[in-house]
């Protein structure tokens, strides 16, 4: 295969080996490999709602029957509601 012939150029000299590089070349040093885990938004979402409390079912049906029937919203509750609402917006525990 040394005599091949390029396009109008004579003679292509021989292709040969480069040297071979030291195998230390190729290894990693231990500090050098490492993993990162990255947490989805989502599945940051979906452990939160994992830590939430039960439903209370009774409680619920109770508040649904209130509102249906006219009684739920009371004074005493909608002060306790503002209460809180003001409460939360001023950052006050």
């Amino acid at each position: 295969m040394t005599n091949i012939q390029g396009i109008g150029q004579g003679a292509v000299p021989a292709i040969q080996p480069t040297a071979q590089a030291s195998q230390s070349a190729y290894t990693a040093s231990p500090q050098a490999i490492g993993d990162t885990i990255e947490i989805s938004s989502v599945a940051r979402l979906t452990a939160a709602v994992h830590t939430l409390p039960d439903v209370r079912a009774e409680l619920v049906e109770r508040v649904k029957a209130d509102i249906a029937a006219g009684t739920y919203e009371t004074p005493d509750r909608i002060d306790v509601a503002l209460e809180r609402l003001m409460d939360d917006m001023t950052g006050v525990l």
